[in-house]
C-alpha cells in the first residue's frame, strides 16, 4: 500500500491498495472530450494540426481524474522528454502524440482502486476507469520572434496562431528604411488594428457559446454557414469554440452524473440497511422477551442458572446488532445528504461562472470595440499610407525555422500562414530590387 498526500490539501490522504478485492467498483459510462480548442486547422504545409503535433519538452499536460479530491494536475514536459503523472508514473512524452500519450496514462490509471480518507474520518473507495481520466494540453511550447520586429523574443502559442499576429505582438516589423517612422507606424496600426478585430471576433463567438451553454445546449449558431466561404478563419474560431462548449458540458455532466450516483448508492445503502435494522430490532425484541421467561422460569425452579446466562447473552447480542445498525443507518443517511449537495453545489458553481464570463466577454467586447475606434482614426490621420507603402516598394520577408524531433526545416511564410509551438519566426526586409533594406538606416 502507498500512501500518497496532496500537497494542496494537508488533511487528505490518499491511498493506493491495487490488491484489495473489497474495493467498490465505480462502473462508468462517461466520456471525456478534449478540452483543447484546435482552432487552426491547418499551418503551413496545409496539414491538421490536431492530429500531427507530437508533444515536445517544454509542453505543459493536464491531468484530470473525475471523482478523486485535488487531482487536476498541471504537468511540464521535462528537458529529458519525460513526463511524470501521479499515481500513474513516468511516460515518455517527446515526439508522441497527444492521443497515444493520453492512451498510456489512461491504461496506467485504468482499474487502480483508490481509497482516500475525508476530512471527517470517512472512508471513500473507487476503482479508476479509463473514461474518469482527462489528459489534454494545457499550455504549449511558446514561439520565438527574430528580426526586424519592434519586439524579439518569446510569445506565448495558442492553436490557431498566424504569422500576422504573432508579428503584431511583437510591436509589428520594425522597418526604418525609406519609408521613416510613419511607414512603420502606419503599418503597426494596420497590424494591431486585425489583431483587436481578431479579438473582437473571438470574444463575439465565446459570448454566443456561453450564452448557449447558460440555456443549457450543448451547441450554439456561430453564423459559420454563412461566413465559411469568405471568412475560414471566422469558421475556425467556431469549430475550436464549439469544441471548448461541448467538452465543458461533458465534463461537467460527468462531474453531476458521479455526484447522483453517489446520491443513488447512498439512497440504496439507507433502504438496506433500514430494512436490516427493523429485522435486528425485531429479533433483538423477542430475545429480551425470550430472556425475561427464563429469568422467571429460573425463579421458579423449572430452568438452570446456564440457561438464563445464555438467554440473557443473546438478548445483549441481538440488542448491541441493532444498535450498530441503527448507527450505519444515520451514517448513510448523511452520505446521501451531502451528495445531494455536492450536486447543487456543482450545479450552483457552474451558473455563477457562465454569468462571470458572459460578464468578462461583454466588457472585452466594449473595451475592444473602443480600442478599434481609436486604431482606425490613428490610422486615417497618418500622412503613411498603403499606396506610400507600395511607393516604397518594401516588402518584408517572414521564414519559418521548425524543428520535429530531430528534423529541422526551413520554411519560406506568408502572413496568415500558421505556427507551430516552438516556431521561430525570422522576419527581414527587402526592397522592390530584391536588395536586404538596412533597419537601422
Amino acid at each position: 500500500m502507498t500512501n500518497f498526500k496532496n500537497n494542496r490539501n494537508c488533511h487528505l490522504a490518499v491511498f493506493i491498495d491495487e490488491g484489495s478485492n473489497a474495493m467498490a467498483n465505480r462502473p462508468r459510462k462517461h466520456r471525456f472530450t478534449t478540452a483543447v480548442m484546435f482552432i487552426g486547422l491547418a499551418t503551413l504545409s496545409g496539414r491538421s494540426f490536431a492530429q500531427d503535433y507530437r508533444l515536445a519538452a517544454g509542453d505543459s499536460i493536464n491531468v484530470f481524474i473525475a471523482g478523486i479530491p485535488n487531482s487536476d494536475w498541471k504537468i511540464t514536459v521535462g528537458g529529458d522528454g519525460k513526463l511524470v503523472v501521479p499515481l500513474a508514473g513516468t511516460f515518455e512524452a517527446a515526439g508522441v502524440g497527444l492521443d497515444k500519450l493520453r492512451a498510456s496514462v489512461r491504461t496506467a490509471l485504468s482499474k487502480r482502486n483508490i481509497r482516500f480518507i475525508t476530512q471527517d474520518g470517512r472512508e471513500v473507495f473507487f476503482t479508476l476507469s479509463p473514461d474518469d481520466v482527462t489528459v489534454d494540453v494545457a499550455a504549449y511550447r511558446p514561439v520565438y520572434v527574430s528580426g526586424e520586429v519592434e519586439t524579439v523574443g518569446p510569445q506565448a502559442f495558442r492553436p490557431g496562431m498566424t504569422v500576422r499576429q504573432v508579428v503584431a505582438a511583437s510591436g509589428g516589423e520594425g522597418r526604418k528604411s525609406k519609408g521613416g517612422e510613419d511607414a512603420r507606424h502606419a503599418d503597426d496600426l494596420q497590424g494591431r488594428l486585425k489583431d483587436v478585430e481578431f479579438e473582437i471576433l473571438q470574444e463575439r463567438i465565446k459570448l454566443k457559446a456561453t450564452k448557449a451553454e447558460i440555456k443549457g445546449e450543448t451547441t450554439f449558431d456561430s453564423g459559420e454557414a454563412s461566413q465559411a466561404s469568405r471568412d475560414p478563419v471566422e469558421a475556425a474560431v467556431a469549430r475550436g469554440e464549439a469544441a471548448q462548449l461541448a467538452a465543458r458540458v461533458d465534463k461537467f455532466r460527468t462531474g453531476r452524473d458521479a455526484a447522483q450516483a453517489a446520491v443513488v448508492r447512498a439512497t440504496a445503502r439507507v433502504a438496506v440497511l433500514s430494512k436490516q435494522y427493523i429485522e435486528e430490532d425485531e429479533g433483538a425484541k423477542a430475545d429480551a422477551t425470550e430472556a425475561a421467561k427464563v429469568a422467571d422460569f429460573m425463579q421458579r425452579g423449572i430452568t438452570s442458572a446456564q440457561r438464563t446466562m445464555e438467554a440473557r447473552r443473546m438478548s445483549l447480542l441481538s440488542a448491541t446488532r441493532a444498535l450498530q445498525t441503527a448507527v450505519q443507518v444515520e451514517t448513510a443517511k448523511n452520505e446521501r445528504e451531502e451528495a445531494i449537495n455536492r450536486v447543487q453545489t456543482l450545479e450552483m458553481e457552474r451558473r455563477v461562472n457562465l454569468l462571470s464570463n458572459l460578464h468578462t466577454s461583454e466588457k472585452n467586447i466594449e473595451k475592444l470595440s473602443i480600442t478599434r475606434s481609436t486604431l482606425i482614426e490613428n490610422l486615417l490621420s497618418t500622412d503613411s499610407s498603403a499606396s506610400a507603402l507600395r511607393d516604397l516598394e518594401v516588402k518584408f520577408d517572414f521564414t519559418i525555422h521548425r524543428t520535429v524531433g530531430s528534423k529541422a526545416s526551413v520554411l519560406s511564410a506568408q502572413k496568415d500562414d500558421f505556427l507551430d509551438p516552438g516556431d521561430v519566426l525570422e522576419v527581414r526586409s527587402t526592397t522592390g530590387t530584391g536588395r536586404v533594406a538596412n533597419s537601422q538606416q
